[in-house]
Parts: structure tokens; C-alpha cells; sequence
């Protein structure tokens, strides 16, 4: 019966701070370039579906994504 409560108790916790650490993290703000990182990966996902282009695309297109201003 003690066990359950243990166990019980851990996972309530668990489940408590798994809920909390999206919001920490949304709360953090991104310097410009790893801002402008996450958006030069959002256009490679819509290219890369769009044009279905291979895997090996992905280190040219960031390059030319992230030196655009």
C-alpha cells in the first residue's frame, strides 16, 4: 500500500513539472541568429515537402537562408 502512495506521489510530481517546462522554455527569449535559425528551418520543412528535394539540400539551403537579411 505504501508503494502506490510512493509511487503515486513521484509521478504526480513527474507529470507536474513535465507540464510546467514547455512554458520555461516558451518564456526564454531566442538570440536573433538562433531566432533566424528557427525560421530558416521552418522554410527548409515547406521546401523540402514542396519540392521534395533530398536531405544533402539542407546544408545549402541554410547557408543561403541565414546569409539573406
Amino acid at each position: 500500500m505504501m508503494r502506490r502512495v510512493v509511487a503515486a506521489a513521484i509521478a504526480t510530481a513527474f507529470l507536474s513539472v513535465t507540464a510546467v517546462a514547455p512554458s520555461i522554455a516558451e518564456e526564454k527569449k531566442l538570440a536573433p541568429q538562433q531566432q533566424k535559425m528557427r525560421d530558416c528551418s521552418a522554410k527548409w520543412k515547406t521546401e523540402k515537402a514542396a519540392k521534395n528535394l533530398p536531405g544533402s539540400e539542407h546544408n545549402k539551403f541554410m547557408s543561403s537562408c541565414l546569409k539573406e537579411t
